[in-house]
């Protein structure tokens, strides 16, 4: 079911998320429609930060077919901003129990780069590490 209790947890991924952008000064939007995903729906990004650079949250705090839903949402973003002359790059910040180690070994190491043309433009990452680059400038 789409924004099952496994998922609505991850309005506080966006409230730590959003809280670290203000604190370090960066200037942000959210919720914000940037373009169409692959099937040419319009496509709403959590952030943008910049002006340049998307950012897509995923929590599932429970097992469930969030993961299988990835892959999409990485190539949608390569779409987007490959179409755009405003955007740079993304970030796919996933976080939550719900993941399985399988899911996060291939995410993190940024496997689906295998199948995917152009997929340097985005870099899937955990809840933590995407904090750690914030905190530090680092995006």
């Amino acid at each position: 079911m789409p924004g099952g209790s496994g998922t609505r947890t991850g309005t506080g991924q966006e409230i730590m998320i959003e809280s670290l952008l203000k604190y370090n000064n960066y200037n942000y939007e959210k919720q914000i429609f940037i373009g169409n995903q692959l099937f040419n729906n319009r496509y709403k990004a959590d952030f943008v930060i910049d002006d340049s650079i998307i950012v897509s949250l995923k929590w599932q705090q429970v097992p469930g077919t969030a993961e299988q839903k990835v892959i999409y949402e990485i190539a949608s973003l390569i779409k987007i901003i490959i179409e755009s002359n405003k955007y740079t790059k993304a970030y796919l910040v996933i976080g939550g129990n719900g993941f399985s180690a399988n899911a996060k070994e291939y995410l993190f190491n940024q496997r689906y780069k295998d199948i995917l043309k152009n997929e340097d433009l985005v870099k899937s990452i955990s809840t933590e590490d995407f904090i750690a680059r914030l905190n530090n400038n680092d995006l």
